[in-house]
């Protein structure tokens, strides 16, 4: 690895993981499109994971009292099944297809974001445990593939009761998530030199982003950072598109 792409990975991973210490998720949505410029996502997606889960077990830990396991686990399990066919989709697919298709994600997520005040939840709204299950398995699939599990967190955003049980359930599938893909990362043979580089570069950055939020999240409005988050997810996810659609790479 070069001292241009160290700290090229230093950088991303910085900005990134203060986004995450600001408003509490989004840090994969804002790496991965920067990253994805030069590297690939087969070392991007397994080298973050290596600093996500311990991140995502301490605050599991201490949000432990929020769960409600009976409406979690069928929850965790459909999560389980879209992870392994998304390893598989990111072990053996050309890069510039999981490029374009990380770009379109990260647009959607960003433009879901920014118009949800717009489609307010009504007070009658009825749960759908069927479409719940279809959409955790399908957030699966991109934390295989993208290390990017904000479907399923959309979805219990909208029908939690309160945020506390938003928050506890949200930790626990995300720690639940990441220790089966790690399981399924050494199956498949994902962890390599290239990977365990990637992330030794990117423990000081989240270290030194987690300081920087603590610092500066007191200062500043929620409501602004979010915002500048989602333009952030959609610039990185445009240009991803146009980099990988045009050349390939």
């Amino acid at each position: 690895m070069t001292i241009s792409m160290a700290l090229f990975i230093f950088s991303a991973q910085l900005l990134a993981y203060t986004v995450k210490g600001l408003i509490g998720f989004g840090n994969p949505l804002i790496s991965a499109p920067i990253l994805s410029m030069g590297l690939d996502n087969v070392v991007i997606t397994p080298g973050t994971l290596l600093l996500d889960c311990p991140v995502n077990a301490w605050i599991t830990w201490k949000n432990r009292r929020s769960f409600q396991w009976r409406r979690i686990l069928p929850l965790l399990a459909a999560n389980f099944c879209g992870v392994i066919p998304g390893t598989l989709l990111l072990r053996f697919s050309m890069p510039w297809i999981i490029k374009t298709v990380l770009g379109v994600i990260v647009v959607f997520l960003g433009l879901e974001m920014a118009t949800r005040s717009l489609r307010p939840v009504k007070p009658d709204r009825k749960d759908r445990p069927w479409l719940r299950l279809v959409v955790s398995a399908f957030s699966g699939v991109c934390a295989g593939l993208f290390g990017i599990n904000m479907f399923i967190v959309a979805y219990l955003q909208r029908t939690a009761k309160d945020y506390s049980e938003f928050k506890g359930s949200m930790c626990f599938l995300f720690f639940g998530e990441n220790a089966v893909r790690v399981v399924t990362y050494l199956v498949t043979g994902l962890f390599t030199g290239p990977v365990l580089l990637f992330a030794l570069v990117s423990v000081p950055a989240a270290v030194l982003a987690m300081a920087l939020a603590a610092r500066l999240g007191p200062r500043l409005e929620e409501g602004k950072l979010q915002k500048a988050a989602i333009v952030l997810f959609l610039l990185g996810g445009v240009s991803i598109i146009v980099k990988s659609v045009l050349f390939h790479t």
